[in-house]
């Protein structure tokens, strides 16, 4: 029995990224595999795994960095880095949304009733 597959996937894994191991660390996989709903931006109505949202443009390099590295050395588990992925996540979207949404603008108006003289002036 001759296995084709084997020869052709070393050789592709091996040749990606020289200062990477071949194979996936195991904390790495786990990190793939697990998914999470964020409903929020791009993600609404999907689910994301944790590695993804990481290393979404909501995430900082600098957070990604340490999460990762307190991931791997134990000493954040699981629960707690999606935890603390998917709240950096919905805040940073929602400040995005806030700033591209129109503050004070025409759509704003229509809530202020207290600000229009009007009503007072009926006599």
């Amino acid at each position: 029995i001759k296995v084709k597959g084997s020869d052709k996937d070393t050789v592709t894994v091996a040749g990606q990224e020289g200062d990477k191991p071949s194979k996936e660390e195991p904390w790495e996989t786990t990190l793939k595999n697990t998914v999470v709903e964020v409903e929020v931006g791009e993600f609404r109505g999907h689910r994301v795994s944790v590695w993804d949202l990481l290393h979404s443009q909501y995430i900082p390099e600098e957070n990604r960095k340490e999460l990762l590295e307190l991931y791997e050395a134990g000493e954040l588990t699981l629960e707690q880095v999606k935890t603390v992925v998917t709240t950096i996540v919905t805040k940073a979207a929602a400040a995005r949304a806030e700033q591209t949404s129109p503050v004070g603008g025409p759509e704003a108006e229509p809530t202020s009733t207290e600000a229009e003289p009007t009503p007072l002036h009926g006599d």
